[in-house]
């Protein structure tokens, strides 16, 4: 836990891996590999990281500005992509719920 005066964060953990990236439509972007970290913020959960896939890839998922990510375990989680920027990786932020 990390304390900012009466401000407190709680990491609560990391998930890493590789999952296959869907746009809206349940339409298949691509294989990508995922680090995203959740937290607890003031009682409120929110979760943020990073995905790397070919630049094409991420490129279509931000303009889709909703995409989800199927993990291996086959549990979804809905994030909202970042602007590449024509890189191989991406920031994004976690829509809804976090399976930590």
């Amino acid at each position: 836990m990390t304390s900012f005066g009466r401000h407190s964060i709680t990491h609560l953990g990391t998930l890493h891996g590789e999952g296959t990236l869907l746009i809206q439509d349940g339409r298949k972007l691509g294989q990508v590999i995922y680090e995203i970290d959740g937290y607890v913020d003031n009682g409120g959960r929110s979760a943020n990281g990073q995905i790397e896939a070919e630049s094409r890839i991420l490129h279509e998922a931000f303009c889709a500005e909703d995409a989800t990510i199927v993990l291996e375990s086959g549990r979804c989680i809905r994030v909202m992509v970042s602007d590449p920027q024509g890189g191989a990786t991406a920031e994004i932020s976690v829509r809804g719920g976090f399976p930590l």
